[in-house]
């Protein structure tokens, strides 16, 4: 796995966090679930000792506090902040941005953004349901249907294989029946079609459009685009 950000998307129970587990070892940090993390002792103090007994080097100042009394996004923070701190040059991360409100997802997402500008040789994989949080990230994508997973893709090639095509709806369906299609939506006379394919110019003369990263990441998370 080359150096980058890989956004790893796919249906739930798709085998995403099975994933993440086979890339586990002596390399990589990982960051469980908000669910699957576990805490050794009482407090936060008592975990960043335990922590330290096998990383000597981090030395975190995060507020003292029965494990119990943090809420969810407190959790998270303590666990990525460790993860980052551990400074692994394999970052596995599942779901990292659930239960933290606005500005600790921002926080979080610039401490990621740092982490990889530290050393570009750095690899992150990072599992989510929400599309916008690779966007500005994620320079790869990893896709995971029926714990099948594809090769790592550039953003930009697979962007390639959702040309998206507005115009007179019996030229888009001529387009639909010579060509796989991933969505459609029409208005009056007019169809608007995301195809799963890519689409050359001599194919058709009406404009073709791609999608943003955050629509393209949804499209990847329900669509295996032919190749």
């Amino acid at each position: 796995m080359n150096p980058g950000f890989y956004a790893l998307v796919g249906p739930n129970a798709a085998g995403k966090t099975h994933y993440l587990h086979t890339l586990m070892g002596p390399h990589a940090a990982l960051v469980p679930a908000g669910a699957d993390a576990k805490f050794a002792g009482t407090t936060v103090d008592d975990h960043l000792r335990a922590v330290a007994a096998i990383y000597p080097h981090v030395d975190l100042d995060f507020p003292n506090a029965r494990i119990r009394d943090l809420s969810v996004g407190q959790r998270r923070l303590l666990t990525i902040e460790i993860a980052l701190a551990i400074g692994k040059d394999l970052l596995l991360l599942d779901e990292p941005f659930d239960g933290i409100d606005t500005t600790t997802r921002k926080q979080v997402r610039q401490r990621l953004i740092d982490y990889i500008a530290e050393n570009p040789q750095r690899r992150v994989v990072m599992a989510s349901h929400r599309p916008e949080d690779f966007v500005g990230l994620a320079t790869h994508v990893i896709q995971v249907f029926d714990r099948v997973v594809s090769r790592p893709v550039p953003l930009d090639d697979a962007r390639l294989c959702f040309p998206t095509v507005t115009g007179p709806t019996a030229e888009i369906k001529d387009l639909i029946a010579r060509f796989p299609v991933a969505e459609t939506a029409s208005l009056g006379p007019t169809t608007r079609a995301t195809f799963a394919e890519p689409i050359g110019e001599a194919d058709v003369h009406l404009p073709i459009e791609y999608p943003d990263d955050a629509e393209l990441i949804d499209l990847l998370a329900t669509e295996r685009p032919a190749r």
